[in-house]
């Protein structure tokens, strides 16, 4: 039988998960996301957890199809990220970094994409080839599946409300004339 890992990396903590080519979960479990450093600890302890994984589930390197990871910024094609605020990292090419960490081909989304794309996979949406989907943790995302596949945009960040401007000329002072605290 071929596995694979699937990786949601959050500003807080990293999701994984140990899957089955049909998308049956064998093994789930979660890591802190050490962001000291610029984040320099976040790959190379994501890449350990998956060899202490492979380990604990007799796991050959033979088995294992590759990993797949959500991150939570705008990535491109080829599998880089201009930064992510939320890990502390400038411009890399995570596909390549962690690849070299792990000996195993990697394919890099954004983990709103990522996520909205499980769902119409085996989720909620399943069925559905149109979608929105909004995730909330560390930070607010948004993946848009549209004809099945995710809407990346010119830049790679397609559906990141998270980082959509309301209004240019909010100020801290503006927002709490309208609330009363």
């Amino acid at each position: 039988m071929k596995y694979c890992f699937g990786v949601d990396l959050g500003g807080t903590t990293v999701k994984m998960g140990v899957f089955t080519e049909g998308g049956e979960i064998k093994s789930k479990w979660e890591i802190k996301t050490r962001t000291e450093n610029a984040g320099e600890a976040v790959l190379p302890d994501i890449a350990a957890s998956i060899f202490e994984k492979m380990g604990e589930l007799e796991l050959v390197k033979e088995n294992v199809i590759g990993v797949g990871i959500g991150i939570p910024a705008p990535v491109t094609s080829d599998g880089c990220i201009p930064g992510a605020v939320n890990l502390g990292w400038g411009p890399r090419s995570v596909k390549n970094d962690l690849e070299a960490l792990t000996g195993f081909p990697v394919a890099v989304g954004n983990d709103a994409d990522m996520a909205a794309l499980g769902e119409m996979w085996l989720g909620g949406g399943k069925g559905c080839q149109n979608m929105l989907m909004v995730t909330l943790g560390t930070g607010v995302g948004g993946g848009i599946i549209e004809a099945g596949q995710p809407v990346t945009g010119g830049h790679g960040g397609g559906g990141e409300i998270g980082h959509m401007t309301v209004n240019y000329n909010e100020t801290e002072e503006s927002i709490k004339n309208h609330i009363k605290l």
